[in-house]
Order: structure tokens, then sequence, then C-alpha cells
């Protein structure tokens, strides 16, 4: 994968198609390490639905680069945003973003809330325990209430770190990440030595 190749990527993240959009998002993630300076910058864009995108790469991507990024992003003014950076923060699984995944609970937006709260969950620990608990005593919205309860039973498993929860590995294994071949096509489409699954992509997405 060459630059005009990431330019390319890069620049489909904002077509008109929505599928093409995502396939563009895929193709990110799967170049690796050398899209994570591209997907952070991306964070900053005009369009929501670029950021939006881009917060998704960052979370298969799995970099610890993207950590700080992810964070702001909490405070996009696009709920879809602020849902891909809590969920992409899970995926990352650094016990660092549960002080602010923590208080999501005070999002307007219920999937917003859902989605920290099951990164909560991925991460694990005492801390995320303490922090769902805290959000379900005020959460009235059933759907966010049983996500917050299935929540607390992954946080309270056995208190493993990160390296010992195969299952933030295997969330990202889904969509094919760390595929070790990338190219785009004449067309300007991805192809890959791998192909996509949209298991565990988020309802709606732009």
């Amino acid at each position: 994968m060459n630059s005009r190749d990431l330019q390319v990527l890069i620049s489909r993240l904002s077509d008109t198609d929505k599928g093409v959009r995502a396939e563009a998002m895929h193709g990110l993630a799967a170049i690796g390490k050398p899209a994570v300076p591209a997907c952070i910058a991306l964070l900053s864009d005009g369009d929501w639905r670029v950021r939006y995108r881009a917060a998704e790469a960052l979370g298969l991507l799995g970099d610890p680069r993207a950590y700080a990024p992810l964070v702001a992003a909490l405070d996009d003014e696009k709920d879809h945003v602020r849902y891909m950076a809590a969920k992409g923060l899970g995926l990352l699984g650094d016990p660092r973003a549960v002080e602010r995944l923590g208080r999501m609970r005070n999002d307007e937006n219920e999937f917003v809330r859902r989605s920290a709260a099951r990164s909560l969950g991925a991460i694990g620990g005492e801390e995320a325990v303490l922090a769902l608990r805290e959000g379900l005593k005020g959460e009235t919205t059933d759907a966010v209430r049983a996500a917050i309860l299935e929540a607390l039973r992954d946080a309270g498993n056995d208190g493993r770190e990160r390296s010992e929860r195969p299952e933030l590995e295997h969330r990202r294994c889904e969509y094919g990440v760390g595929a070790p071949q990338v190219r785009v096509t004449t067309g300007g489409s991805v192809a890959s030595g791998r192909s996509w699954s949209t298991a565990g992509a988020s309802c709606d997405a732009p």
C-alpha cells in the first residue's frame, strides 16, 4: 500500500454511498499501523461521517496512539461520533478510559450511553464495575439498563487484565483487522487477502 492508495481510501470516506464509505474504512483498518496517523487526523474532519469512520477504524486498529484522540472525540458534537469513539476505546481496552467512559452516562443519546457501558464491560476491572453501578442508579431507559447489566457481568468476570481477555482481540478479528495485503484496484475499490465481516458493526451506521 503506497501513499497514493492511502489517499484514495481517505477520499472515499467522503463518498455519497454508505457502502463505499464502509469499504474505505475497512481498507484503512486493514493497512494497519501506517494508517493510524491519517485516521487520527480525520477525527478533525468537517464531515461527521468521516469522523465516525475514522473513529471506527482506530478502534479496530487497536493502536495505543489512538487513545487520546478517541477520548477527545467523546466530546464531538455529533452523537454518532461519540458512539463510535466510546466503542473504539472499548476495543483499545486501555483502563485509563474508564473514568471518561463513566462520565458518558450523562450523554443525552441512549446509544452513546449503551456504547460506553459495553466498553466499560470490555475493559473490566473494579473501577469499571463502580462506574457501571453508578450509571445504573440514574438510568431510566430500559435498553441502556440492559446494556449496563450485561456490561457488569462482563466487567466483573474475574478481574483479568486486558492481555488475558481474548474477547477484545476476537472482536477485531471479526473484521479481519491486520490483513497483510491490501490494494486499491483501478476502479478505486479495496482488495485484500481477507473478506470482511459485518459482525460487530454498529446499527444504522452512516
